[in-house]
């Protein structure tokens, strides 16, 4: 069974609020051209990876030991993947009797293999200035070594397409690409340049599918786009069979994007291209229960920035561990909007939600404990950040299960970059992307998640990222 054929269990809407712990994030320039690279000598610091540079794009291997789905069964003995494409699923004997002779065999022992987890919303090639990294290779090292098999570029102008378009033509992505054409950043706008080209897929690993509007910076007071212009785009790019992705943080930008949402499917949808919404950090009740109307995708961020609250420009400055009833009642509903029932993706946004990201010289320290699906997961459930290791009180009953941490790294962010028929579980025509942790997610503390390490992330049956361990060795000879 698909991921996206299996049943969502009911959900109810929770009363109370939690603190999605977020920043207004954008390009490095407010110009639409390609931010200069920094020179070699301030690379991130970070120790350096072992990986494999594939000769092509797809691989064939069998998978045996411990394999957590996301489709029915839950838990699967074997995996064959061929040509890049989950072929069989199941019992150990029933997968090697499907493969044949010819197939390799790599028993992953102890460790256990995941769907390839989907950054939902990120900027680790475009921004890649931010952080200090000087190459688009190296920003997808970064990437890959964390265990992601997939990342949603969220900003993408004409300069940044065609960078990505000519690293997928040399089979130089290192993992799956999911590029959003930006209208707009801050007041400057681009006008709907990507009518001149269809949405979907521009290579094995690039898709141009969705949009990007940048509606606000946080504070209500400051919102770019008029509501008859952001109405006005929102339907011609539905129209035309795009996505749309919106970053909307303050409840009067989610007034506004929701009243153009409606004015494009109708109040209760339904929402076909999987339009989404970026951040959501402040939602009243009403607000929420139109989301749900409309069957929007959310993006959050639960490791992210903690000091969102000191900015002027994001609501008002208040005490974290005792805000304002209205505060209480609208910021940051992690459990609320899952509970409520909307498809709920975890992303980092990269490198915005890095330490230090505000910084004047605006070059951020990328360490090697951040960035990571686990940070997501982990913090999703004890909510400790970063640099705010203490959740409130008032904020606990917002956090997470590791199941439903989990979901939102695969199935609910492949639902979110609208290509859940082939992303975000393992079975029978499902993409070969699959990540491999030592360790079991759903059977474990956050801490214990947070120490887990990545064996192996593997892209449609090849090898991305793989330190030294017995499983690489084998998984090298196997595409070397």
């Amino acid at each position: 069974m698909k991921g996206s054929q299996i049943a969502r269990q009911p959900r109810k809407l929770a009363a109370l609020a939690a603190l999605v712990l977020v920043t207004a994030c954008g390009p490095s320039s407010a110009s639409p051209t390609l931010a200069p690279s920094p020179p070699a000598s301030t690379a991130a610091s970070s120790t350096p990876v072992a990986s494999s540079a594939p000769p092509s794009q797809t691989g064939s291997v069998v998978l045996v030991g411990k394999i957590l789905t996301m489709a029915s069964p839950a838990m699967a003995q074997a995996l064959l993947i061929e040509d890049g494409v989950v072929a069989a699923m199941g019992a150990r004997h029933e997968v090697l009797a499907t493969a044949g002779k010819d197939v390799p065999v790599i028993d992953i022992g102890e460790d256990v293999a995941y769907p390839g987890f989907i950054d939902a919303h990120a900027h680790w090639i475009g921004d890649r200035d931010i952080y200090a990294v000087a190459t688009p290779a190296e920003a997808m090292e970064l990437a890959v070594a964390r265990g992601w098999t997939s990342i949603s570029e969220q900003w993408v102008n004409s300069e940044r397409l065609r960078e990505l378009e000519s690293l997928a033509n040399d089979q130089a992505l290192r993992l799956r690409v999911d590029a959003y054409l930006a209208l707009n950043f801050d007041k400057d706008f681009y006008g709907d340049w990507y009518l001149d080209r269809k949405p979907g897929i521009l290579a094995d690993r690039l898709r141009v599918q969705g949009v990007k509007i940048h509606l606000d910076n946080g504070d209500g007071t400051i919102v770019n786009w008029e509501p008859a212009e952001l109405t006005g785009a929102i339907g011609r790019a539905n129209a035309a069979g795009w996505q749309v992705s919106v970053h909307s943080m303050s409840s009067t930008a989610q007034e506004l994007v929701l009243d153009a949402f409606e004015a494009a499917l109708g109040r209760r949808g339904p929402n076909p291209l999987h339009h989404r919404i970026e951040h959501a950090v402040q939602v009243t009740d009403a607000e929420l229960a139109r989301m749900v109307a409309l069957d929007l995708a959310t993006v959050i961020h639960p490791d992210g920035e903690p000091d969102w609250i000191m900015y002027d420009d994001f609501l008002a400055p208040f005490d974290r561990a005792d805000p304002p009833a209205d505060i209480k009642a609208t910021v940051g509903r992690w459990r609320d909007f899952v509970d409520a029932g909307l498809h709920v993706a975890f992303a980092t946004d990269a490198p915005w939600t890095f330490p230090d990201f505000q910084t004047g010289d605006r070059l951020v320290e990328l360490t090697e404990d951040m960035g990571r699906p686990v940070d997501q997961i982990a913090a999703g459930m004890d909510g400790k950040q970063r640099m705010n290791p203490k959740m409130p009180s008032w904020l606990l009953d917002q956090t997470l299960t590791a199941e439903q941490g989990l979901r939102a790294v695969t199935l609910d962010a492949a639902w979110t970059l609208g290509d859940d028929a082939r992303r975000g579980y393992l079975d029978r025509g499902a993409l070969g992307d699959v990540t491999i942790l030592n360790g079991d997610i759903t059977d474990a503390t956050p801490d214990e998640i947070r120490a887990m390490d990545v064996i192996a992330t593997i892209v449609g049956g090849v090898p991305t990222y793989c330190p030294a361990s017995e499983i690489c060795s084998k998984l090298a000879k196997v595409h070397s």
